[in-house]
């Protein structure tokens, strides 16, 4: 028989079984990049994937029993019910890792030190003299050529936190003493408010899932866990918080648009009725509550790319300190490391909002480098949010300060031609004295110690030198109002173009570049470089979800460009999320 008689066997897609259900569908090949694929990305459509649910039983029928009440079990993975007999609430658990999950139970319990804990002694802050013994370090490894002081010396055990979830077992207290600790598998774990299994799973979703990604450096540097899961095990306000997050996130995961989620909002809603009640008698502890969970909703909102909720909690956490003796300096002298963190990370936020560009940042400047100085000088720990970009953030806040003081000048004085031009000539000198303290900034190496890899140092010097280029162009463009066209920009952007190329891959990093992504946007000029700039926003959407603030950057820069077609024209951003009626933060 001839080949022409044969019938020819059709050519057989193989297709994932792990795909997106659309593209199944479609029997297309999917690329299961999560939490969006290449195909649904395309086609602007809600990409979700098949759980498993054999896999899951199977993981849950072999999980030890995670809580325990009147004798009755349940076994949960996220909130998923298992038996029909489970209580309504839930007041203690039974193995805090299942919850929490290795990465923050390896923060919490394996960082022994021979100092006295950072979080529980107001004088250890104020002692400059303190001296790290690394004996311990040095004799674990034979290797070692270090000096360096090691992890667990950064990362003291903290005490009110063993006080709290063994506070009716102080036997295992005594397992402290032992330079290797460990929380036992099988302890009862008291929680400040009862919670239904689901809710458990809501918490063990941002314990897990949302927590690990609040740093941009190693997770043993990741502080926020020192400071979220120990006050949530004591302050409902702060357990519903985190609760109202996982919520959210989990039912918002796979979606390219704000669903409305009641679920959360009552949650929230509690939260609101907590802090509201804690201002009526604004102690010192209650303070801080009230000040982790402002600064908490204001980054869960910022990390949803909100446009107005983020601020309105915001301006309420900057008029709870307002309340407190000395202001802002509060935090600085009374509230020890966990008011210095969060006071840095306040800091960032205020400097990286769209409306200090008119308004100008909530506290002066001034004392915004008091505070990254003090915690410098007294070796407390950093923004895990910053890492080494940490100086050159108070350099964008300088920027921020000239543009509000000139543009207000202008404004309100109407002054003789003469004046105009000294006041100019003025601002001229000041910004090249900050130009050239941008070009000459160095990144806060203290953050970089301790990377696993020459790879992942390499990432994040490439990140400050690409905070280092946008901060350049941001200068030229806000201050002396060149417009993007102009030759001295457009090189500044190529660099940061071929920067951003690399981070855009670095998981860790991906949050972290909204800044740099919009100066880049609206320095593009040729249409091959907003091209290739769309193409980047499409890919850090991709990776980072539908509801990050990457979607509402990419509309802006492509409302400017629209604006500003052959690049000729300098256009204020911050003005054109006004007329939005937005107000965004470009801190993630």
């Amino acid at each position: 028989m001839t080949s022409e008689g044969v019938n020819k066997p059709k050519a057989i897609v193989k297709r994932s079984r792990l795909g997106c259900i659309n593209c199944r569908k479609r029997k297309k090949k999917c690329d299961e990049i999560k939490p969006i694929c290449t195909g649904c990305l395309n086609r602007n459509i809600v990409c979700e994937y098949k759980i498993n649910e054999k896999a899951i039983i199977g993981e849950l029928s072999s999980k030890e029993n995670l809580i325990s009440k009147n004798g009755s079990e349940i076994v949960s993975l996220n909130g998923t019910k298992i038996y029909d007999n489970v209580p309504e609430k839930i007041s203690t658990i039974s193995s805090l890792r299942s919850i929490v999950g290795d990465t923050v139970m390896r923060i919490l319990e394996h960082n022994y030190s021979n100092l006295n804990s950072l979080f529980d002694n107001d004088e250890n802050i104020n002692n400059n003299n303190i001296t790290l013994n690394n004996e311990k370090h040095n004799s674990n490894s034979e290797n070692n050529t270090e000096n360096f002081p090691s992890l667990d010396d950064l990362l003291p055990i903290d005490s009110d936190f063993l006080n709290i979830i063994f506070e009716d077992q102080p036997q295992y207290l005594d397992l402290f003493t032992n330079p290797s600790p460990s929380i036992p598998q099988s302890v009862d774990i008291k929680l400040p408010v009862s919670l239904t299994s689901e809710e458990l799973g809501y918490f063990e979703f941002y314990c897990k899932s949302i927590l690990p990604n609040l740093s941009i450096l190693p997770q043993e540097f990741n502080y926020y866990t020192k400071i979220y899961i120990p006050i949530a095990f004591k302050e409902k306000s702060v357990l519903y918080t985190l609760v109202g997050w996982g919520c959210r996130m989990r039912k918002n995961i796979n979606l390219n648009f704000q669903i409305e989620n009641k679920e959360a909002d009552n949650y929230i809603e509690m939260v609101n009725e907590n802090i509201t009640q804690n201002e009526l008698t604004l102690d010192r502890e209650k303070f801080i509550t009230n000040f982790v969970c402002y600064m908490l909703l204001v980054c869960m909102e910022i990390s949803f790319g909100d446009t107005s909720k983020w601020s309105h909690y915001f301006t309420c956490c900057f008029n709870m300190i307002n309340k407190m003796p000395g202001n802002f300096r509060y935090l600085l002298s009374a509230c020890s490391i966990e008011g210095n963190l969060l006071a840095e990370n306040f800091a960032y936020f205020d400097v990286l909002a769209s409306q200090s560009n008119e308004n100008g940042t909530f506290y002066p400047m001034a004392d915004y480098h008091d505070l990254f100085s003090q915690n410098n000088s007294n070796k407390i720990v950093h923004d895990p949010f910053q890492g080494c970009i940490r100086p050159i953030i108070l350099l964008i806040g300088e920027i921020v300060s000239m543009l509000v003081e000139y543009s207000s000048l202008q404004i309100s004085l109407e002054l003789p031609e003469c004046d105009k031009y000294e006041v100019i000539s003025k601002m001229m000198k000041q910004s090249e004295v900050l130009d050239k303290s941008i070009r000459f900034a160095k990144p806060d190496l203290s953050c970089l110690q301790y990377l696993d890899s020459s790879d992942e140092l390499e990432s994040h010097l490439t990140l400050f030198e690409v905070y280092q280029l946008s901060s350049q162009i941001y200068l030229r463009q806000v201050i002396r109002k060149l417009p993007p066209v102009v030759p001295e920009i457009q090189v500044l952007a190529f660099n940061l173009k071929e920067d951003l190329k690399i981070l855009i891959e670095a998981p860790k990093l991906k949050h972290s570049l909204a800044f740099p992504m919009l100066l880049l946007g609206i320095s593009a000029v040729t249409k091959t470089d907003r091209k290739e700039v769309i193409q980047m926003f499409k890919k850090l959407i991709q990776t980072c979800g539908y509801l990050s603030s990457y979607q509402k950057l990419l509309f802006v820069v492509q409302k400017i460009w629209d604006l500003n077609e052959t690049g000729s024209l300098y256009i204020d951003w911050f003005q054109v999320t006004k007329q939005l009626g937005w107000r965004l933060n470009l801190g993630r």
